[in-house]
């Protein structure tokens, strides 16, 4: 059973920017991020950090798809996974999404 319903899909046009004040930190198995001052601490695997890094407000989320499938063509519903991955972040208010 898919559990892709569960996700927000955003709009290919809509720009995922970082919110500000995120503390960074790479331990062995993954990375952490929070918000400066909070003690709540969101796991990221190495794809899902890549994601958040490209979240710098110059990309939409079309293009965020277009580049991650073209430097990875064999991964299969890779659009999906980006999606999921906008909308967790985003739940975890790492990201904002501008118009």
């Amino acid at each position: 059973m898919s559990l892709g319903f569960l996700h927000k899909t955003f709009e290919l046009g809509a720009i995922p920017v970082q919110c500000e004040d995120i503390e960074v930190n790479k331990i062995p198995c993954c990375w952490l991020l929070n918000k400066a001052g909070d003690e709540k601490r969101v796991k990221l695997n190495d794809s899902s950090m890549m994601i958040w890094q490209l979240c710098e407000g110059k990309y939409s989320v079309g293009e965020l798809i277009d580049a991650l499938q073209a430097q990875y063509p064999d991964a299969k519903g890779m659009d999906k996974d980006i999606q999921r991955a906008l909308d967790e972040l985003l739940s975890e208010a790492l990201i904002t999404m501008r118009s």
